[in-house]
């Protein structure tokens, strides 16, 4: 007789693992001297991210937060230290507390450099209950690498990782079908996957404030106001997640790949927002090279110098990893955006790709050869090539070099630090 995937789910054992104070936590392992201190990672003021990008736990009780400008938080902390961020470190710590993950379970699914879900419904023979395999992880984190994580226990992963939220640092909370209505329903709706400030600012106007308002909202009545989504948002509240973790075998393919910068000055011209457009081309279609994806979907987002975000998007009749493809396709959506006269500054943009594929076969694609996306594509084998064997900057194609020298981007651009990677659904949707 077959499990419902309801009994199922109720059987499951997941667990959601978030690193204390990451970057924050990594800079004090880096740097021993600031052990003790108040301190707050930021990203670079002379390139316009001068904002909280981490912090450490005494800095958190000062009232310094994430997203915070530097004045602000030497403010409401005058002892502050602010520290340059170490992406490369972040990295390498990071894998270093995957690999303890998957001591205990080839299930671990990552989400961001600092946060995973496992599954370790079939470790219990071997580690014990899943609050003991908690513990197991958090005190071998702890004594081989010198952080701290705080864990939820449950039977999905949408409480798993609400459960790590409400754990303190150092700790793990257990989520369970005795105690969730009373632990989860009253947490404020933000808490919650998938509701960001729009889905938020709609389900305010109808009265609903916490997990526990929309868990017990009907799901007709939401569903008429925003359609089929209303289902998987109250799921997602009543603790109906059905969704698996990851394991390390599987290949699933994300919703989009892309790309975002604040330039250290703005641009002024459409010919300093083409360099940035390759820029930020070349490295997503780098990374979707690399997962051997190509995209539908080419997205725009452009932020003007009164902060103010506009986007749109175009469809191919085709799918690419391109980077011309890529480039050319932000930069005619850039020219029905930027119509107005004269020039609008550009203060930051981002593109993604979505309406992602695993790379077809380019050969049968006839629409693709009409748009020249194979001699595209070519090209770019032959670029990853070169730079794989004598590094990322030694070929680039003619004039970006001198534009990206004059905005202050560095040339290594497969690890430069100011062009951010996008993942949430945000991201596209502005």
């Amino acid at each position: 007789m077959f499990e419902s995937k309801s009994q199922r789910n109720l059987t499951r054992v997941i667990l959601h693992c978030d690193l204390n104070n990451f970057f924050a936590s990594v800079a004090m392992k880096l740097h021993p001297e600031l052990r003790g201190k108040y301190i707050a990672v930021c990203g670079n003021p002379s390139l316009r991210k001068g904002i909280v990008l981490a912090k450490s736990e005494n800095a958190k009780k000062m009232g310094v937060k994430t997203g915070m400008p530097i004045w602000q938080a030497r403010q409401v902390c005058p002892q502050i230290e602010i520290v340059p961020t170490e992406y490369q470190a972040y990295e390498t710590y990071s894998k270093k507390v995957q690999a303890i993950y998957y001591s205990f379970t080839n299930q671990v699914e990552s989400f961001g450099i600092d946060e995973c879900w496992l599954d370790v419904t079939h470790s219990k023979k071997m580690f014990g209950n899943g609050m003991q395999i908690a513990n197991q992880i958090r005190q071998t984190v702890k004594a081989e690498l010198g952080l701290t994580i705080s864990v939820g226990v449950s039977f999905n992963k949408t409480y798993a990782k609400l459960g790590s939220d409400l754990a303190e640092p150092d700790s793990v909370m257990a989520i369970t079908l005795d105690n969730y209505q009373q632990l989860i329903y009253p947490m404020p709706l933000s808490n919650l996957l998938f509701i960001g400030k729009k889905t938020q600012l709609l389900l305010t106007k109808l009265n609903l404030h916490t997990i526990g308002d929309l868990a017990n909202y009907d799901v007709k009545l939401l569903k008429s106001f925003m359609g089929i989504n209303a289902e998987k948002l109250i799921a997602a509240a009543r603790g109906e997640d059905y969704s698996d973790v990851s394991d390390y075998l599987s290949h699933e393919i994300p919703r989009s790949v892309g790309n975002g910068t604040t330039v250290p000055f703005d641009l002024t011209s459409k010919r300093e927002v083409e360099s940035v457009l390759y820029l930020l081309a070349e490295k997503i279609a780098y990374r979707l090279r690399e997962q051997n994806l190509e995209g539908y979907t080419i997205h725009l987002s452009i932020k003007d110098t009164m902060l103010h975000w506009c986007g749109a998007q175009t469809s191919l009749p085709y799918p690419t990893h391109a980077v011309m493809t890529i480039r050319q396709t932000a930069s005619a959506i850039f020219d029905q955006l930027w119509v107005q006269k004269p020039f609008r500054p550009v203060r930051a943009l981002r593109i993604a790709v979505a309406n992602l594929t695993d790379a077809p076969n380019l050969q049968t694609n006839l629409l693709a050869e009409l748009n020249d996306e194979a001699k595209h594509q070519a090209l770019d084998n032959a670029f990853d090539k070169i730079r794989r064997k004598y590094g990322t900057t030694q070929i680039m194609l003619g004039g970006t070099a001198e534009s990206y020298q004059k905005l202050g981007f560095a040339l290594h651009m497969y690890d430069y630090d100011n062009v951010e990677n996008l993942t949430s659904d945000d991201d596209l949707v502005e």
